[in-house]
Order: structure tokens, then sequence, then C-alpha cells
């Protein structure tokens, strides 16, 4: 037991030391890299790489259950607001949470360490998520339900998995990670936004007739852990707590754990 408590004293002791401006400049990189060619996918070529036919055509019988229920008469008002929310509200709102919760401590590299998770935890399962799409073409919902002689469209067979909804899970898991390893009292307003937002995009993909609830629910889950993979594991020398927080993370409380076995 204390040869394990050890290691994990070993591990952790890097994981708070303070990241360079060498490291920040990486991940500045690393970030302008992945949205330059996520959205060079996505908008600029996203027709050469299109599938013009699907490998998964029929959803299985809860996702044309779930669909027939919730799918909106009025569709180009779901889209709309589901665009919003999903790439406008979510990202700016967690994005001015996160800047008013660093208060007193606000600097330009508490800002950068702050909004970084998020920014590669969106783009990172963002681009998963076109190159999966591509691989895997399903059947949108409203393609397998179209009347017939429907003209094709390049996202016809894009249906898996929602990016939307995955996008807003990542942003909200990561921030609200680095929220709670920050000590910010805004955690819990973080939380509460980022998940209501995510929740209904969502239902909003569901109500246009773009995916599917399994598209939905596997976008959750995937944008879930991008959102809790990317903090701790990229950024973990940023995550330190505020120094007036409470609860700090240190070798005695280790040490004394270990006295205790």
């Amino acid at each position: 037991m204390r040869v394990a408590l050890a290691l994990l004293l070993v591990l952790a002791a890097p994981a708070r030391a303070e990241p360079s401006d060498k490291t920040r400049v990486i991940h500045g990189v690393t970030m302008l890299t992945m949205s330059g060619v996520y959205l060079s996918m996505e908008f600029p070529v996203n027709h050469w790489f299109a599938p013009t036919r699907c490998k998964w055509c029929d959803p299985p019988g809860f996702d044309r259950s779930v669909r027939d229920a919730l799918v909106w008469e009025n569709k180009g008002a779901a889209k709309i607001t589901s665009d919003v929310l999903g790439f406008g509200v979510a990202p700016a709102a967690l994005g001015i949470l996160m800047l008013s919760a660093s208060g007193e401590h606000r600097t330009w590299r508490r800002t950068f360490d702050d909004a970084a998770p998020m920014i590669e935890a969106a783009f990172g399962v963002s681009l998963v998520q076109s190159l999966t799409k591509y691989l895997l073409p399903r059947s949108r919902p409203s393609v397998r339900f179209a009347e017939p002689g429907r003209v094709y469209y390049h996202r016809d067979y894009v249906s898996f998995w929602s990016g939307h909804t995955s996008a807003v899970f990542a942003e909200t898991f990561a921030c609200g990670i680095v929220a709670h390893e920050r000590g910010y009292k805004l955690e819990p307003a973080i939380w509460a936004t980022g998940l209501s937002i995510g929740v209904i995009t969502g239902y909003l993909r569901l109500a246009v007739d773009e995916h599917y609830l399994s598209d939905v629910v596997f976008g959750a889950l995937i944008g879930t852990v991008f959102g809790i993979a990317v903090p701790y594991l990229f950024h973990g020398s940023s995550l330190e707590r505020d120094p007036e927080a409470t609860r700090m993370r240190t070798a005695p409380q280790f040490l004394s754990l270990g006295g205790q076995f």
C-alpha cells in the first residue's frame, strides 16, 4: 500500500507544476491546427468525403419511436436554434463564466490555461466525429423517412453521431473540471449552464429530424469522455487551485492516509 501511495505522489507532483510559456505555445499551435483541419473538413472540402449512400440505413425500433414522437413540424426553427445554442451560446456562455470565475487572479496566462481545455476538447471530439460520420455513413431520419424523389444532398448520410451534442458536452465537462480543480465559486453555474444547453441542444437535433436518439446519446457520452480526458491528460500542470481555496491536495494528506493503513 505504501509503495502504491508513493507512486501516486510521484505521478501527481509534476501535474501541479506551473506550465511554461513554451507549453502554452504548443497548445496554441495545437488549437489552431485542430480548428483549421476541422473547419476545412466541414466546409470547403466536405463534399469530397461525403458518402453517397448509407451503410447504416434503417433505425432500430426505439430510435424510430422517439423520432416519431419528438420531430417538429417546423424543422427550420429547431435547426436555427440548435445551431445558435451549440456553436454560439454554449462556448460563449461557458467562456464568460470561466473568465468571470478567475476574478482577481485573472491574467492572460490564467485565461489561456482556463480556455485551452475547452477549445481542445471541443475541436478534438469534433474531428473524431467528422472522421466517424464519413467512415460509418448513417442515413439521417429526415432522409430515411423522406418522400420519394428527394434530391441527394452531401450531408444526407452523416447522422452518426450528433456533433452539436458532443461539442457542447465536451466543452461543459472540460470547463467544469477546470473550475472544480481551481476551486472556482462559479463551478455550479458552469455545470448548470453547460449541461442545460447540452440537453436542449440534443433535444433540438431530434426535433429538426437530423439525428436519432442513439446519435444524440452517443454524442453526449463521447463528448463527456473528451471533456474529462483533455484537462487531466494534457492540462494537469495548469489545474492548480487558487490560494484561498480551502481544499488542497497536498503530500501530507496522502502520507497521513498511508499511515492509517
